[in-house]
C-alpha cells in the first residue's frame, strides 16, 4: 500500500500548479470518481446476485429430501423385496413424523433400519429412545448389540445389565450379558450372572448351555457335566451342548461317553449346515422372511395407534400385516382383541375361531386365544384351549400354569388347580410357579403345601417383599 507521507512529499517537491493544470486535474478526478462509483455499483450488484443465488441454492438444498437409508437398500434388492422395503420405509417415515415423541415409533424405526443393514441409523434411533425414556429396555438391548458389534465390550455389558435389571423376567438379557463378559475374559462374573438368572429361568436352555460352557473354561467339570447333560435332555437338537460336554467328560476320564458326545456333535453340526444351505438356496424363504419383518412393522405401528385410540388406522395396519404374512398370528389375535374393544364381540369371536381353525397346533396362538376367551369370561372355551396346550407340550410348565391360574381366578375346581400348579412347579421350579401354588393350595385349604411353596419362593427370590409377606403370614420362618 502507498505511504501517505511519501505522497505528500512528492506533491510538495513538484512545485506550484497552474490554474489550467488544476482545472484539468479536477476534471480527471471527477471522471475517476464517476468511473469508480460505477465500478463499485457493478461489483455490489454482482456480489448481491451471487449472495441471492447462494441463498437460493441453500434453500433448495435444505428443502430437498434427504437420502433415505431404506431406499438405498431397496435400490440394490430384487424387485419383490425392493417393493416391500420401500413400503416399510414409508411406514417408518410416517410413524416417526406423526409421533416424534413416542419411544415406540423410534424403536420401530431402529428395528427396521437394523433389519435391513443400516446399523448406524438404527443406533441413532435407539439413542433417541433413551433420550425420551432412559429406562426403555428394548433400546438398551439393541444398543448393547451395537456396542458388541463395534468391539466396545464395556458399553455392551452396561446396556445388557441395565436391560436385565429393568426386566428380570427375561431370560435373554442375562444370557447376552454373560456372553459379553465371557468375551471380556470375566468368566467368574459370567458364571455368577447365569446362576442367578437360572434360579428364575431353570428351563432356559441357551442360558444353561452357556453356563455349562463357562464352567468348562473355569475347569469346574463336575458341575459343567450336570448342566450340559440337562441341556441335551431338555433339547437333544441343541448342537452347541455336545462339544463342551465331551470336553468335560474327557477331563473326568469318562472317555467312551466323551467320544459319543463328539460323534453326536458332528452329526448335529452336519444336519445344521445342511438345513442352512437349503435355506440359502430357497429364495422363497428369504422373501417370506422379509414379508414377516414388514408385517411385524405394521403390527408395531398399529399398537401405537391403538394406544392413542385410533382404532380405524390400527385395524387397517393389522389387515395389511395379515395380508403380508398370514402365518404371523399376532396381527390376527390383535385384530380379534380390537374388534371386541370396538364393541363387536361377536365378530371378535368369529375371527378368533377362524384363527384357531387355521393354527390348531400353534402353541402361542392357542395360549393367547385362551387368554382372550378367559377375559371374555368364556371359561369353558379357555379351559379347552389350555388343555390343548398341555397336550401339545406335556413336559413344559406353561399349559399347567395357565390352566391352574384360570381355576384360581374363576374360583373353580380348587383341588384341580392345586394339582396343576404342582405339575407346573415340578416342570419349572421358579418363584412364579411356587407363588401360584401358594394361591391354589390356600384356596384348597392345604396350608402345609402353601407354606412349603412360600418357603421355596422366598429361597428363589429372597428380595421379593411380597413373597416375604406371604411366608410370614403362613408362619414360615426365615
Amino acid at each position: 500500500m502507498p505511504n501517505p507521507d511519501a505522497l505528500a512529499d512528492a506533491r510538495q517537491a513538484s512545485g506550484p500548479v497552474s490554474a489550467a493544470e488544476a482545472s484539468g486535474s479536477d476534471r480527471k478526478r471527477k471522471a475517476g470518481r464517476g468511473r469508480t462509483s460505477l465500478r463499485n455499483r457493478r461489483v455490489l450488484a454482482v456480489g448481491g446476485a451471487i449472495i441471492l443465488l447462494a441463498a437460493a441454492g441453500i434453500a433448495v438444498w435444505l428443502n430437498q429430501p434427504r437420502p433415505n437409508p431404506l431406499e438405498e437398500v431397496a435400490a440394490k434388492a430384487e424387485p419383490e423385496v425392493a417393493a416391500l422395503i420401500l413400503e416399510t420405509s414409508r411406514l417408518v417415515e410416517d410413524t416417526v413424523a406423526l409421533f416424534p415423541d413416542d419411544v415406540y415409533a423410534w424403536d420401530l424405526a431402529g428395528r427396521m433400519y437394523s433389519r435391513f443393514g443400516k446399523t448406524g441409523q438404527a443406533r441413532r434411533c435407539w439413542e433417541k429412545c433413551l433420550e425420551l425414556d432412559e429406562d426403555f429396555v428394548a433400546a438398551h438391548q439393541a444398543l448393547g448389540l451395537a456396542a458388541l458389534e463395534s468391539g466396545d465390550l464395556r458399553a455392551a455389558a452396561e446396556h445388557y445389565e441395565k436391560a436385565w435389571r429393568l426386566s428380570p423376567e427375561s431370560s435373554v438379557y442375562p444370557t447376552q450379558l454373560a456372553e459379553v463378559l465371557i468375551q471380556d475374559g470375566q468368566l467368574a462374573r459370567a458364571r455368577d450372572v447365569l446362576k442367578e438368572a437360572l434360579r428364575r429361568h431353570p428351563r432356559a436352555v441357551a442360558m444353561r448351555a452357556l453356563l455349562g460352557q463357562t464352567l468348562v473354561q473355569l475347569r469346574e467339570e463336575v458341575e459343567a457335566v450336570e448342566h450340559l447333560s440337562l441341556v441335551i435332555r431338555m433339547n437333544p437338537e441343541y448342537t452347541n451342548g455336545y462339544y463342551p460336554l465331551a470336553t468335560a467328560l474327557d477331563r473326568l476320564g469318562r472317555r467312551e461317553e466323551a467320544a459319543e458326545m463328539r460323534r453326536l456333535f458332528q452329526e448335529r453340526k452336519r444336519q445344521d449346515e445342511r438345513r442352512h444351505r437349503e435355506q440359502l438356496r430357497d429364495a422363497g424363504v428369504q422373501i417370506e422372511a422379509v414379508r414377516i419383518s414388514v408385517a411385524q412393522a405394521y403390527v408395531s405401528a398399529a399398537k401405537i395407534y391403538m394406544s392413542l385410540g385410533d382404532a380405524s388406522t390400527a385395524e387397517r395396519y393389522l389387515t395389511r400385516a395379515m395380508e403380508l404374512a398370514p402365518q404371523f398370528t399376532e396381527a390376527s389375535l390383535l385384530t380379534a382383541w380390537l374388534k371386541d374393544r370396538m364393541g363387536d364381540r361377536a365378530a371378535a369371536r368369529e375371527h378368533l375361531e377362524r384363527i384357531l381353525e387355521a393354527h390348531s397346533s400353534h402353541l402361542e396362538t392357542i395360549m393367547q386365544a385362551a387368554k382372550l376367551f378367559a377375559e371374555w369370561q368364556d371359561y369353558e372355551k379357555a379351559e379347552s384351549l389350555y388343555r390343548r396346550a398341555i397336550e401339545l407340550t406335556p413336559h413344559e410348565a406353561g399349559g399347567y400354569l395357565a390352566l391352574a391360574g384360570l381355576y384360581v381366578t374363576s374360583g373353580k375346581r380348587p383341588f384341580d388347580a392345586q394339582v396343576l400348579a404342582l405339575k407346573a412347579a415340578a416342570r419349572e421350579p421358579t418363584a412364579a410357579c411356587f407363588a401360584l401354588l401358594i394361591s391354589a393350595a390356600r384356596r384348597n385349604g392345604d396350608l402345609i403345601t402353601a407354606a412349603a411353596a412360600a418357603r421355596e419362593a422366598v429361597r428363589l427370590e429372597p428380595d421379593n417383599p411380597d413373597y416375604q409377606q406371604i411366608a410370614t403370614a403362613l408362619g414360615v420362618q426365615p
